[in-house]
């Protein structure tokens, strides 16, 4: 069993101390490129991949039930962190028991919990539903009952919502009991909307978890990094789970992202989180952290991007004391706990069906249609490529709509813009498409006038 010290220097200057000089590999002072930028390493490139090591291998002392201190890092020892894959934080872990786990298991009805739940990221607020209304279903949802219910609750305790994660509340007409803008009201009218419209069957067709993303973008109040946080949640639903290999990057994560870099590292975000993902075996190989150490979920040692955006932004917020000369973009950071060694309860590490190795099926499932290229005649003087959907649209320089479309069998890097009269031989996809929008704007609209 490991023992800890009472006093101890920080995690950070104790490792880089043992594992000395790099031996291969881009550290800290290196210059590279990244997106045809020069970027100079800093010292918090290994601070990120020695604060996951040490976080994660926290989280495992207390699953097997070692006593406090889990740690000799005194920063950890003072502030509250989440975990380096967001699936074994303390919500996350009660959506994947309680608000999947539990209930009708019809895609249309996990979904509408999962969003119910993150409308308010709330377990209390959770909890006080399920007490009035028993098994909470779309089929059975009733707006003016669930604001009722909601509204003294908030009348009487103003304790609707969670710390985190909190979607901005949209403004569809949604008013208190007294007549006054609620944003409880308003929360629960945006889930009438996604449902309304479809927005799971619309997920339940997609293979791609930027494609989910850009169906959950459509919505009022939905921005880009909620909107992916809420995808996250949604993707733990068996029957989705898309493959992590996308992701946004949050306020923590461009952070932590400028720390490492330096500010040219602004515009590249996705390149450089990129980098950092597909060089990861370098970074924990030229620190001596060995695969056993290294963060892992069941048998697979390599971190997915969502796993290292979640962490930059956790890494941002440790570097603030372990690097006080080294600036992000991030000045101030509000809320941030700290830690007590006697308020959380022990944790757990439930995963959803689907994440474990025995059902990789259910994952490669997302993949499967771009397992082999559509064949295309090479003798064809005009080969033609079946289109898949429309992934989202925009306007071009002289006012007309183009969409960016997918192609059967292709990713998102083979997407191609087109205009309406380019779509003229595929005139079910853009009906499809359009009748979605027209379903979100009904909704929103008949939510504004009721």
């Amino acid at each position: 069993m490991a023992r800890f010290s009472a006093t101890s220097t920080p995690l950070i200057s104790r490792l880089q101390t043992r594992t000395g000089k790099k031996k291969f590999g881009p550290g800290p002072g290196s210059i590279v490129d990244i997106a045809g930028r020069k970027l100079k390493l800093s010292p918090v490139v290994d601070t990120l991949f020695l604060w996951m090591t040490e976080r994660h291998a926290i989280h495992q002392r207390r699953l097997a039930g070692q006593p406090w201190p889990w740690t000799d890092d005194p920063i950890f020892r003072q502030h509250a962190f989440t975990n380096v894959f967001r699936v074994y934080d303390r919500v996350t872990q009660f959506i994947i028991c309680n608000v999947i786990g539990k209930g009708d298991q019809d895609l249309h009805e996990t979904c509408f919990r999962v969003i119910l739940f993150r409308c308010f990221n709330r377990i209390s607020t959770w909890e006080l539903l399920l007490d009035h209304f028993g098994e909470l279903t779309w089929r059975d949802f009733d707006l003016a009952a669930y604001e009722a219910v909601l509204y003294e609750e908030y009348r009487q305790n103003n304790k609707l919502y969670g710390a985190s994660y909190i979607l901005p509340a949209p403004e569809l007409g949604g008013t208190s009991l007294e007549g006054t803008k609620a944003n409880y009201a308003n929360h629960l009218r945006l889930l009438k909307v996604m449902m309304e419209s479809d927005l799971p069957g619309q997920l339940g067709q997609l293979s791609e978890l930027s494609d989910a993303w850009e169906r959950i973008s459509l919505y009022p109040s939905m921005g880009e990094f909620l909107s992916f946080q809420l995808l996250l949640d949604l993707n733990m639903i068996p029957s989705l789970s898309y493959p992590e290999d996308w992701a946004v990057c949050g306020p923590g994560a461009t952070s932590c992202l400028t720390k490492i870099f330096g500010s040219e590292v602004n515009g590249v975000y996705g390149e450089a989180l990129a980098w950092l993902h597909d060089s990861q075996d370098l970074h924990f190989a030229r620190l001596g952290i060995s695969h056993e150490r290294r963060p892992r979920i069941g048998s697979t040692h390599e971190l997915s991007l969502v796993d290292f955006e979640h962490s930059l932004c956790e890494c941002d917020v440790y570097s603030r004391k372990a690097h006080p000369d080294i600036k992000g973009r991030r000045l101030h950071i509000a809320g941030k706990r700290n830690f007590s060694a006697n308020r959380p309860p022990p944790p757990s590490a439930v995963l959803p069906i689907g994440w474990l190795p025995a059902d990789a099926a259910i994952r490669a499932r997302a993949h499967a249609k771009r397992a082999a290229l559509p064949p295309v005649d090479p003798l064809d003087p005009d080969p033609s490529w079946i289109l898949s959907h429309i992934v989202k649209q925009a306007p071009s320089s002289n006012g007309k709509i183009l969409y960016l479309v997918r192609y059967e069998g292709y990713g998102p890097e083979d997407d191609l813009w087109l205009s309406e009269a380019d779509l003229k031989d595929a005139p079910e996809l853009l009906t499809q498409w359009q009748d979605f929008l027209e379903r979100i704007n009904e909704s929103i609209t008949a939510c504004r006038v009721g």
